[in-house]
């Protein structure tokens, strides 16, 4: 034992390290306080780091999508985007995409033309899904688990990976879960001002979603009406601001009231949607007859008016592209003139659902993995995780089923997605990225089923420690409850 020990004395310290110390552990106790922001930072850094290593190791763009995002920015930043740029399709694309396009360019007109700027986006925004995805989860869950749903979000392969390059997902999934969390924030409010303002904030966000994807946006419209009505405190404010976000806010943005004209429409095209992503696509999951450039134009006449009696066909590329062909049978083109015939019927789309299910949730499957594609074969090595992902979800969905309060959007959106990209996706590289709209969800309920499994096992542990003290006859001591709420 030494002579410090032995008389107490403490070793002087040299000036300012007290402080310099004392700082960091009040900088700690901080963020062990806001699990949200050390998700944040952890989604942050995560980003960056790939962000990063891609411009270290790849030359040019990662996914083929983002040379028309970049592009797009560029141009609008240099104000050359006109009406007629790609044939009209150039400014209806950033039009559609406003949400995402409008900051890329405005980042390129303030600091010039550059990936890794426009790349900042994205990144941001990916790492605001998984701090929001932990408040969420705070909720109802214990403080850890809330921060291993946002770890999954913050680290998940893919999750990463499309926040890290010029793609406009990761503001898809930040408008869904904040959308989430603000349906949360008005189910607990009194205040009727505090729930009209929370209501009014989520129809901006949807008015945000439709400028990034329309569908998506509709979809989670259509699952926030019921999650706004789902409280028993003020239910005749909560029904009135709801019905006004759900007729007003799509009536704005050219979607007809509640979305149904634009829904019915939509509905009436995913035999086309599933032709255009199918066509020409290297992990295409449909077989398709296509007819020549040079008999398609009589032969689609002959075919469509012989199965529907109708045809009519959209001649500029920009309408082929983003209005798409009508009817129960339409024929669709490809660039070089050849075209397919489509079904756009009902009992089509409700056939494709099945194998649409597998193709949405799972493939591509280990077994498919091919070496020459590295894209592929790390999608189907991550399948393996959403099948854990998919577990865990349904447990912890059984398990928290007396929360389905605050479960209600993201069980509602996230099942509405997965149908609709069942019927319309038709490449295994568009499902799979879609996929992606449903994480943040999936990661809440896995957490919520980690801790149903963690809390079984305590109570198994905790029987069998009574057991063992009365066979020794000794008296047990009270074991403690579960906990009422959230881990604070």
């Amino acid at each position: 034992m030494t002579r410090k020990m032995l008389t107490g004395s403490v070793p002087v310290a040299e000036p300012g390290e007290h402080n310099v110390v004392g700082r960091l552990h009040r900088h700690i106790r901080v963020l062990a306080k806001r699990p949200a922001l050390i998700i944040f930072i952890v989604a942050l850094i995560a980003r960056l780091s790939t962000v990063v290593a891609i411009h270290l190791f790849h030359d040019g763009v990662v996914i083929p999508d983002e040379g028309q995002y970049l592009t797009l920015a560029l141009v609008a930043s240099e104000g050359q985007l006109t009406p007629h740029f790609w044939g009209g399709y150039g400014q209806s694309l950033f039009n559609a995409t406003r949400t995402f396009t409008w900051p890329l360019t405005a980042f390129f007109w303030l600091f010039g033309p550059s990936r890794v700027v426009a790349q900042l986006v994205p990144v941001l925004f990916g790492a605001v899904t998984a701090a929001a995805t932990t408040v969420i989860a705070g909720r109802f869950l214990r403080r850890r688990y809330a921060i291993v749903a946002g770890l999954i979000v913050a680290v998940f392969p893919s999750q990463v990976l499309w926040s890290s390059v010029v793609l406009r997902e990761a503001l898809i999934w930040a408008g869904l879960a904040g959308i989430a969390v603000v349906v949360g924030y008005s189910q607990r409010q009194r205040s009727e001002a505090r729930v009209m303002g929370s209501v009014l904030v989520a129809g901006l966000l949807f008015i945000g979603l439709v400028w990034l994807r329309s569908h998506t946006a509709a979809i989670a419209l259509w699952c926030l009406f019921p999650a706004l009505l789902v409280s028993r405190s003020g239910r005749s404010v909560r029904a009135t601001s709801a019905i006004f976000v759900l007729v007003i806010a799509p009536w704005l943005v050219g979607m007809g009231p509640a979305a149904v004209p634009f829904g019915k429409a939509a509905f009436a095209r995913t035999g086309t949607a599933h032709g255009y992503m199918s066509m020409n696509a290297n992990s295409s999951v449909s077989v398709f007859q296509r007819l020549s450039a040079e008999t398609s134009g009589s032969l689609c006449d002959t075919l469509t008016n012989q199965e529907s009696g109708t045809w009519s066909e959209i001649e500029n590329l920009a309408g082929r592209l983003l209005e798409r062909e009508k009817g129960d049978w339409v024929c669709i083109h490809e660039s070089m003139g050849a075209a397919i015939l489509v079904d756009n019927r009902v009992s089509s789309a409700l056939g494709r659902l099945p194998r649409g299910l597998v193709n949405t949730m799972l493939r591509p499957f280990p077994w498919e993995a091919r070496w020459s594609n590295l894209k592929f074969l790390l999608a189907s090595f991550e399948t393996l995780l959403w099948i854990v992902l998919y577990i865990l979800s349904a447990h912890g969905l059984w398990r928290h089923r007396d929360n389905i309060q605050q479960l209600v959007f993201p069980v509602l959106v996230t099942g509405s997605i997965v149908l609709s990209g069942a019927v319309t996706h038709g490449n295994l590289g568009t499902a799979f990225r879609h996929r992606g709209q449903t994480l943040f969800a999936l990661a809440i309920l896995a957490a919520g089923g980690l801790q149903a499994i963690s809390d079984r096992a305590g109570c198994r542990r905790a029987g069998q420690d009574t057991v063992h003290s009365v066979e020794a006859g000794g008296i047990p001591a009270p074991s403690p409850g579960p906990q009422d709420g959230p881990e604070r």
